[in-house]
C-alpha cells in the first residue's frame, strides 16, 4: 500500500475515534452543576409579580436561568423522588414558590427561614405558582413563630365540599420499545373534587432525564418547552357515586378527559386506582399517548410513550 493512502486511512480512522468519542461525551454530558453558576438574585413577590404581570417576558428573563431567593417556608415534604419540596408564599399570600430541592440531607419545616438557588423551570398561572427545580440550600433559620403558632391552631370552617390537591405529584413517561427513552417530573399540579372533577398540570422543562443532552432535546426539538412550557389535563371521574371520599377504601376509578400539549388538545381515557386513607388519596394510573397526535415528531426516538402517574393529595 503507497504511503500516501496509508496516511489518509489513519487520519480518516483517527478522526472517526475523536468524532465518535466526542459525541458520545456530549450525548452523557452530566446536568448543570448550579453551584457553579452565578445566580440572579430577585426577591419572591418580585418574581411572581413579574410572571402574573407578563408570562412571556418573565420567562425570557428568568426561565432556566439559576435564581437566588430568601423566605419563609409555609408547607414542605417529599416527594416520590424523597427530595425535599418546599412552598414560599408571597407576602399577600396571592401566589407560592415550590422549591424541590436536589440533595438535602437535614430536614425542612414549616416557618424556617432559608435561602437557596436553583433553575426557574416555568409558572402555572391557574394558581400564580413558580417552580424552582435543583435547588441548594445556603441557609436555614428559625424566626419567632409564636403569634403565627398560636393562631393556626385556632378552629376554622371547613367547605361542605371536599377538595384534595398536591404539588409534588409525579409523572413518568417512558417508551415501551426502549427504556432508555425516559423522564420524570415530581413537581405535577393536580386537583381532585369529590364532585368528580379532576386536573393536571406540569411544567416540561420539569421533566429529569438521564443524561443532559437528551433533557435539551426533548424540550429544544421536540415539545419546544419556550413556546409550549406546560401540559394539562381537564377530565372527570365518570363513576364517582360509586366513591366516598370521606372513607378508608380502595377504588377503581374512570376517567375520562382532554390532555392538552404542544398546543394540540386531544380526548383521553384511563382507569386509576384510588387508595383512600385518613383523609388522603394515593393514586396511580398509565396512559399511553402517540407522540404524532400532538404534532411532535419524535419518530428518531419514539412513536409512543407510556405516562404512568403517581399522586398523593392531601384534603383542602
Amino acid at each position: 500500500m503507497k504511503t500516501w493512502l496509508k496516511w489518509s486511512l489513519g487520519f480518516i480512522v483517527t478522526i472517526g475515534i475523536i468524532g465518535g468519542g466526542l459525541a458520545w461525551w456530549v450525548y452523557h454530558k452530566p446536568h448543570r452543576n448550579i453551584n457553579n453558576e452565578i445566580a440572579v438574585t430577585v426577591e419572591v413577590d418580585a418574581l411572581l409579580d413579574a410572571f402574573k404581570q407578563n408570562e412571556k417576558t418573565a420567562s425570557a428573563q428568568y426561565a432556566d436561568k439559576v435564581l437566588a431567593q430568601n423566605g419563609i417556608v409555609k408547607e414542605a415534604s417529599k416527594n416520590e423522588a424523597g427530595k425535599w419540596v418546599v412552598a414560599i408564599e408571597n407576602a399577600t399570600h396571592t401566589g407560592s414558590i415550590t422549591v424541590a430541592f436536589s440533595a438535602l440531607q437535614n430536614s425542612i419545616q414549616p416557618f424556617d427561614s432559608i435561602a437557596y438557588k436553583g433553575i426557574c423551570a416555568g409558572y402555572f398561572p391557574e394558581d400564580n405558582t413558580i417552580v424552582i427545580n435543583e435547588a441548594v440550600l445556603l441557609f436555614k433559620g428559625k424566626m419567632d413563630t409564636t403569634k403565627k403558632v398560636i393562631a393556626s391552631v385556632i378552629p376554622t370552617q371547613k367547605d361542605t365540599i371536599v377538595n384534595f390537591s398536591t404539588k409534588k405529584g409525579s409523572i413518568k413517561f417512558v417508551s415501551p420499545t426502549d427504556a432508555d427513552v425516559s423522564a420524570i417530573n415530581n413537581e405535577v399540579s393536580s386537583k381532585i373534587s369529590a364532585s368528580g372533577d379532576i386536573r393536571f398540570s406540569l411544567l416540561f422543562k420539569g421533566f429529569q432525564f438521564k443524561y443532559a443532552e437528551m433533557q435539551t432535546h426533548f424540550n429544544e426539538e421536540y415539545v419546544e418547552s419556550a413556546k409550549y412550557p406546560r401540559a394539562s389535563f381537564a377530565g372527570n371521574i365518570q363513576n364517582i357515586k360509586s366513591i366516598d371520599f370521606t372513607k378508608d377504601g380502595k377504588h377503581t376509578a374512570k376517567i375520562v378527559g382532554s390532555l392538552t400539549m404542544h398546543g394540540v388538545t386531544k380526548p383521553v381515557q384511563t382507569t386509576a386506582t384510588l387508595n383512600i386513607s385518613k383523609g388522603k388519596i394515593a393514586a396511580t394510573a398509565t396512559i399511553s399517548i402517540i407522540m404524532s397526535d400532538f404534532n411532535i415528531d419524535a419518530s428518531a426516538v419514539t412513536e409512543k410513550v407510556d405516562l404512568e402517574i403517581n399522586c398523593n393529595y392531601k384534603q383542602l
